[in-house]
């Protein structure tokens, strides 16, 4: 890959060259194939008979382990690993009400879709809140999962 400086000094920008570009391009051109179901067998086998890896301070939290606390009716939220990071979970129609930001927040959108007063946001993007800052209700069509983190 090739780089290319961005507008800020301290930011690099990883830029695709053009044999990653072609490559691409080829993928798209190709049709889906179904792996055959034995392929799934032989990797669920192969990785039974490997041993587990122990990591020292390795952290895994499942989603459908732990604890998770109501937040508004059709939200609930989760902490997932020190007092700044967790999971929110909303079912659909549900509407997370106004608060204000004591630090920076930082959200990323994991699934489904969340509209605010700033528009509407979907898998993969990122909304920021500076600290202080009064956030307005924002609500979900279909339902979502966010993640969220808040500065020191």
């Amino acid at each position: 890959m090739t780089r290319k400086v961005a507008t800020k000094a301290d930011e690099t920008w990883i830029e695709p060259t053009a044999s990653e570009r072609a490559m691409a391009s080829l993928d798209m051109a190709m049709p889906a194939v179904t792996p055959p179901a034995e392929l799934w067998a032989g990797i669920d086998q192969a990785l039974a008979a490997q041993q587990m890896i122990s990591i020292a301070g390795l952290d895994i939290e499942r989603f459908a382990e732990g604890a998770w606390r109501r937040l508004a009716p059709g939200v609930r939220m989760k902490r997932l690993w020190g007092k700044r990071t967790f999971l929110i979970e909303c079912e659909p129609g549900a509407v997370v009400p106004p608060h204000r930001h004591r630090t920076f927040e930082h959200s990323l959108i994991l699934s489904g879709d969340v509209t605010g007063p700033e528009g509407d946001y979907g898998p993969g993007d990122y909304h920021g809140m500076p600290a202080g800052s009064q956030h307005a209700a924002w609500s979900t069509r279909g339902g979502c999962r966010v993640l969220i983190q808040h500065d020191a």
